[in-house]
């Protein structure tokens, strides 16, 4: 067995997974059980797809010592166009209930927080729409590279029963080599997925949990304006049952009475009985 290509750590049974969120998402979520996918490569974080760069290169200087093989292959993997590039569309939650990180990106002004039944609203979400992948992303370094590095000293020798240098070295000897471009192009899935998985140290604060969707041919793309430009996504509409919501948080300066009581007085029409509160982080003004 080559075992599995992508391993992503899934929601613990029992928890609870947080989408932050401002009014207006709240109120379409709620009222249309509906959730907005956001174009992979129009993320908060510009950078976060080109943090594997990185990893990447570290993790093949480490296991492939000739150099001549190390750039043979990430050219020709990492580095290669496809023929037919891919499109994912994300949507994230998060481990963390009251988070200033996640406050301040996602609305803290007009911010509200809906916590659901991990276990609930991931089959709700697998009903509604294929699920690419989805999992906890991954923000040590160490645990990055060892991913990466278990998928080039493991997955692809066991995958082709043959040691890693004999792979490449069919590679240089021919380069339309079958297995070799088949493990190229594994390796490139592989790097394309965990690209949307692994984020920088220094946002591990998100602890953010992701849905990924792959773009089909009957997929409808809408977009909605932000920041003065359009921003691509996909709705992921849910059946009308009543969602699994655990409770539902007010942001930080949101601690308006009518923030609260609103909130309440629409759950109480829609037949919710879950919990309101405030955010327990206390800002200046």
């Amino acid at each position: 067995m080559a075992g599995r290509q992508v391993k992503l750590e899934h929601a613990e049974k029992g928890s609870i997974l947080y989408h932050y969120t401002k009014s207006n998402g709240i109120n379409g979520i709620i009222n249309h059980n509906c959730f907005w996918a956001t174009k992979s490569d129009f993320l908060n974080d510009p950078n976060e797809f080109s943090h594997i760069q990185g990893i990447v290169d570290e993790v093949c200087r480490e296991n492939i010592i000739d150099q001549a093989l190390r750039d043979m292959f990430l050219q020709d993997s990492f580095y290669a166009e496809t023929e037919k590039k891919r499109e994912y569309f994300v949507l994230s939650f998060s481990k963390c209930r009251d988070s200033i990180t996640m406050w301040s990106e996602f609305g803290n002004k007009t911010g509200y927080n809906i916590g659901f039944r991990s276990n609930e609203i991931i089959a709700r979400i697998e009903e509604a729409a294929e699920i690419a992948y989805h999992g906890l992303v991954v923000y040590n370094a160490k645990k990055q590279r060892q991913l990466i590095r278990r998928n080039i000293c493991n997955y692809l020798p066991n995958l082709f029963h043959m040691p890693l240098v004999d792979l490449l070295e069919l590679g240089r000897q021919n380069p339309q080599d079958d297995n070799y471009i088949k493990a190229c192009r594994k390796f490139q899935k592989t790097t394309e997925v965990y690209a949307m998985f692994f984020k920088h140290e220094g946002f591990a604060e998100e602890q953010e949990y992701r849905f990924v969707f792959k773009k089909r041919k009957d997929t409808i793309v809408h977009f909605r304006a932000k920041d003065g430009f359009m921003l691509p996504y996909i709705e992921i509409p849910l059946s009308e049952k009543y969602l699994p919501i655990e409770e539902i948080m007010v942001a930080p300066q949101n601690h308006i009475d009518l923030a609260k009581s609103g909130m309440e007085y629409m759950l109480h029409t829609k037949g919710y009985a879950a919990n309101v509160s405030l955010s327990n982080i206390k800002l200046r003004y």
